[in-house]
């Protein structure tokens, strides 16, 4: 399986991106993403940081099945509607 290109755009985002969120104090950050061409989807995982920490994030994320969703109060006046 051939590693998924990233264009030059996408790298200067996840860089910027990287950069910001070490400086905010992360010691690894992990970026999961996918893009679908021709009916073929791909998806790309980039990590930055603490590589032991990044793995374990990674491994994480995939064995993760269910997700815990905040339900949103609306607010009575629009209810209504």
């Amino acid at each position: 399986m051939s590693k998924p290109r990233l264009s030059k755009v996408q790298k200067e985002i996840l860089g910027r991106f990287a950069a910001d969120m070490q400086e905010s104090g992360c010691d690894a950050i992990v970026v999961i993403g996918s893009s679908t061409r021709q009916n073929k989807t791909r998806s790309f995982v980039a990590q930055y940081g603490n590589e032991l920490l990044c793995n374990s994030l990674i491994q994480h994320a995939f064995q993760t099945e269910t997700f815990i969703y905040q339900e949103l109060e609306v607010p009575e006046e629009d209810q209504d509607e």
